[in-house]
């Protein structure tokens, strides 16, 4: 099963969240949800068997490069200025970004 993480969970992640999960079953995929708001997370991934929800603060240095390390596909839905530091991290972990 590939891992995907997805870091944050707002209005312009809504699309790409159920496109996955709707071929997680067939593609085999888990996703990981994370956002600052674990309630925001939850809903989207309505309750679906392929994913999970998360509180995620990208500033918690430890927790993001945690979860950075357990993914195998990392997708970014943050700001734009809020990705250096999780794209430095997915090259650290040699993950894809």
């Amino acid at each position: 099963m590939r891992n995907i993480l997805i870091i944050g969970a707002g209005r312009s992640a809504s699309s790409l969240i159920q496109y996955l999960l709707n071929k997680s079953t067939q593609e085999n995929l888990h996703l990981t949800i994370g956002d600052l708001s674990l309630e925001l997370a939850q809903r989207k991934t309505n309750n679906h068997p392929n994913a999970t929800a998360i509180a995620l603060d990208i500033h918690n240095i430890a927790q993001r490069q945690s979860e950075i390390q357990k993914a195998d596909i990392v997708i970014s839905m943050l700001p734009a200025h809020m990705h250096i530091d999780v794209a430095k991290d997915c090259v650290t972990f040699k993950k894809i970004w």
